[in-house]
């Protein structure tokens, strides 16, 4: 969950106060000229989420999916 530092008041919330948000909130508050700064912010890590093909592992798939391909 990120972590930002206010720009303005929001709420009862003072300006260079850090609060937690989700990425949600994150997003409005930096559409709204909210937010000062991105103090802490993890990536978001989604469950079955797959990293990344290396060089090793894409160049099996790339040959695969070119071989059923043909010409005319």
């Amino acid at each position: 969950m990120p972590r930002i530092k206010l720009a303005n008041w929001y709420g009862d919330k003072a300006p260079g106060e850090e609060l937690d948000v989700n990425d949600v909130m994150l997003k409005a508050l930096r559409r709204d000229g909210m937010v000062a700064e991105v103090v802490e912010e993890q990536p978001a890590q989604v469950a079955g989420q797959q990293p990344e093909p290396t060089a090793e592992t894409a160049a099996p798939e790339a040959e695969a999916a070119q071989q059923g391909r043909r010409k005319r």
